[in-house]
């Protein structure tokens, strides 16, 4: 729970995100922080507009800034 909290603080991605886990990868030295949308609202990227969010887009996992000596991703469940 602690790594958990730490990414959360860490990234500061505010109240509508959660990080839900962290796995460390020793031998390839990566950190994936996994973290999903928990608001209601979405904002549109065409009207900029806060909407309902009633789907969700596949999984994606996108590289961050490293964690000390390691490559940090973030996947967006």
């Amino acid at each position: 729970m602690f790594s958990e909290q730490f990414f959360d603080l860490l990234l500061n991605y505010g109240d509508d995100w959660k990080v839900d886990d962290v796995k460390v990868d020793f031998k390839l030295n990566e950190v994936d922080v996994f973290m999903s949308f928990i608001g209601e609202k979405g904002e549109c990227p065409d009207t900029m507009e806060l909407c309902s969010i009633y789907d969700h887009r596949v999984t994606r996992r996108w590289r961050h800034l490293d964690t000390m000596q390691f490559k940090t991703w973030t996947v967006y469940l």
